[in-house]
């Protein structure tokens, strides 16, 4: 399975996803224009790698900013990574947040409230 290697911008988060490595994150800003058409490709490939997933996966997120539509599209990301473990894999989110961020530490809450996976908020400081 090929991997994702998108490299970020000011208005898109840096994607990795590559199977074969073992690495799965998303860093930055995401400030698309059309969040859908961004993030689609992404949702295809979690779906594809669903059906062979790694023993193991832990997904990174290392968010600085997104908006609105972008939130919605992580959402989706998230739950496509639920149904993975919900089906007996083992998952982990990691979402990363500047320790003096305290909207990106609580939109960390609200998603794992809602994601039905190991789901750790871990600080860092810039």
């Amino acid at each position: 399975m090929d991997p994702i290697k998108i490299a970020g911008t000011s208005q898109y988060p840096t994607v990795t996803l590559d199977k074969d490595a073992g690495v799965f994150e998303f860093l930055g800003n995401s400030l698309p224009e059309d969040a859908r058409k961004f993030y689609d490709p992404i949702i295809s490939w979690i779906d594809e790698y669903a059906k062979n997933p790694n023993p193991e996966t832990v997904v990174k997120f290392k968010m600085i900013y997104y908006n609105t539509p972008s939130s919605k599209m992580i959402f989706q990301v998230l739950k496509r990574f639920e149904k993975i473990a919900l089906e007996g894999n083992n998952i982990t989110i990691i979402w990363m947040y500047n320790e003096d961020d305290i909207d990106i530490k609580d939109a960390g809450k609200d998603f794992s409230n809602h994601i039905k996976v190991p789901f750790k908020l871990e600080s860092y400081k810039e």
